[in-house]
């Protein structure tokens, strides 16, 4: 009795050993998507994926080829950092875009409700401009608002 359960136990950690010795392929179907299987797909180009249980370090040992947690957890809180900083200087950039536009929006709306427009020169007097230097200025500053806004 004892010789045929030790048989069976034999046996059965034979069969459980042998899948993970498998050789397993790779491939990418037409769509792009990658697969992993046993047997190599017919009539498609495949690789071999190499066996990472049987030694995943190499000979430098576990410790040397895969960082720690601690250093992952850095690297991890340092790319969320970086992300954080992206983001803010978009969000700055994206405000700082908003307000130039809001600007030459009144800015033209201002052109076009004024009667006449000037400007002050060194001393302070106003010089007027003329009808066409006016619409000038308002073609401008539409120019302006379709490139910020």
């Amino acid at each position: 009795m004892f010789q045929a359960l030790l048989s069976m136990l034999c046996l059965w950690l034979m069969l459980v050993s042998v899948p993970a010795h498998a050789q397993v392929y790779k491939w990418v179907d037409e769509k792009g998507v990658t697969h992993y299987g046993e047997r190599a797909p017919q009539g498609r180009k495949s690789q071999e994926v190499k066996d990472k249980l049987a030694n995943p370090a190499g000979p430098g040992g576990a410790a040397a080829a895969q960082p720690s947690w601690q250093d992952q957890e850095s690297e991890f809180r340092g790319r969320r950092i970086q992300a954080e900083q992206a983001e803010a200087k978009k969000q700055a950039q994206d405000a700082s875009q908003r307000k130039a536009c809001i600007e030459a929006r009144d800015e033209l709306a201002q052109l076009k409700a004024a009667r006449r427009v000037y400007k002050l020169d060194d001393k302070g007097e106003r010089i007027f401009e003329s009808d066409e230097q006016r619409a000038a200025s308002i073609a401008r500053q539409e120019q302006l608002i379709a490139a910020r806004c």
